[in-house]
């Protein structure tokens, strides 16, 4: 599964000459990275080979949560659903907030 298809236009204010309120500025930064959440998501689970199922047992919730987590359908990311889901994968999680953009990533724990 590749989130490719799902990515963000590119600056339209640029493209269009048009200019977005900081509320829709946070939005759009807040949807990037529900997105790149769910890609790391999904390609850490398939990595472990757990079903979504399996990854849903873990993190106590349902296979369908899972999917909307993986297609970045969870909006706002909270601190609390990247713990859960730190343990559940295995991973520590690094996330970064900065004015030219918001990253996340994983880093398998130490065994």
């Amino acid at each position: 599964m590749n989130h490719a298809r799902w990515q963000l236009a590119r600056d339209k204010r640029a493209i269009h000459g048009e200019f977005e309120s900081p509320a829709i500025i946070a939005e759009r930064e807040q949807i990037r990275l529900a997105m790149a959440l769910g890609q790391l998501v999904y390609d850490r689970r398939t990595q472990l080979g757990l079903s979504e199922d399996e990854l849903a047992v873990r993190l106590g919730s349902t296979a369908d949560e899972v999917e909307h987590i993986e297609v970045g359908g969870v909006l706002p990311v909270t601190s609390d659903l990247l713990l859960r889901i730190a343990a559940a994968l295995e991973v520590s999680v690094d996330v970064h907030l900065a004015t030219s953009g918001t990253a996340v990533s994983f880093a398998a724990r130490a065994a």
